[in-house]
C-alpha cells in the first residue's frame, strides 16, 4: 500500500484506528469499564490466592504464622500489581505519561484483591503472637477467605437481581471453590 512499505500485510486497513498514518493520534482514550463498579471478582481471586498461599506454606515447618502472613500479603500484592499492569496494557497504553490515570483507576479497582488477604494475615498474626497455636492460626485464617467467597457470591447475586434463595446458591457455589482448597489441606497435610 502507499502508506507502508511493500511488505505491509494491510492490517491498518481493517482497523478504524490505523486506517491512515495519522489515525493513531486520533484514537479515543481507552477507559476502564469497571472503574465505576465494585470488583467482586478481585476480592474472590484475592481470597483464593490467600488460601492457596496459606495452605501451601503451612506445610513448611520452618515458617511460623507471621512469615506465612507476610508471604500471603506479598504474594497477593504481586498478583495485584500484575493485574494492574495488565489492565494498563490491555487499555492500550504504550506511552507512560498517558497511562498514569488508567494505572491509578486500575490500582483502586483491583485493591479488593489485596484486601481479601489482609484479614487472614491478621488471623495468622494471632499464631505468631501465641494467642492461638500455629495449627489453629493456619486453619482459622482460611475462614475469612471462605466468608469473602460466600459473601461476594451473595452480593453478586443481589447485584444481578436474584432472589434470596438464588443469592445463597451463588454464595455456596463460590464457597465450594474455597472448600476445595481446604480439602487439599486436609488430605495432603
Amino acid at each position: 500500500c502507499r502508506e507502508c512499505d511493500p511488505g505491509c500485510p494491510g492490517i491498518h486497513r481493517r482497523s478504524p484506528y490505523l486506517s491512515s498514518p495519522g489515525a493513531l493520534a486520533e484514537r479515543p482514550t481507552p477507559r476502564l469499564v469497571e472503574d465505576q463498579t465494585t470488583n467482586y471478582a478481585g476480592a474472590m481471586y484475592g481470597a483464593i490466592v490467600a488460601m492457596s498461599v496459606i495452605v501451601t506454606t503451612s506445610y513448611d515447618t520452618d515458617l511460623d504464622s507471621g512469615r506465612i502472613a507476610f508471604w500471603t500479603v506479598i504474594t497477593t500484592s504481586v498478583f495485584w500489581l500484575a493485574h494492574v499492569y495488565m489492565r494498563v496494557v490491555a487499555a492500550g497504553f504504550a506511552r507512560p505519561r498517558k497511562s498514569f490515570g488508567v494505572a491509578r483507576r486500575a490500582m483502586k479497582f483491583e485493591w479488593p484483591m489485596v484486601q481479601a488477604a489482609l484479614i487472614p494475615a491478621a488471623v495468622l498474626m494471632l499464631g505468631s503472637l501465641n494467642v492461638v497455636s500455629y495449627d489453629n492460626s493456619t486453619d482459622l485464617a482460611l475462614s475469612p477467605c471462605e466468608a469473602v467467597l460466600f459473601g461476594s457470591g451473595i452480593l453478586v447475586g443481589k447485584r444481578d437481581g436474584l432472589d434470596t434463595r438464588k443469592c445463597i446458591i451463588v454464595g455456596v457455589i463460590n464457597a465450594m471453590i474455597g472448600l476445595l482448597i481446604v480439602a487439599m489441606k486436609i488430605f495432603i497435610h
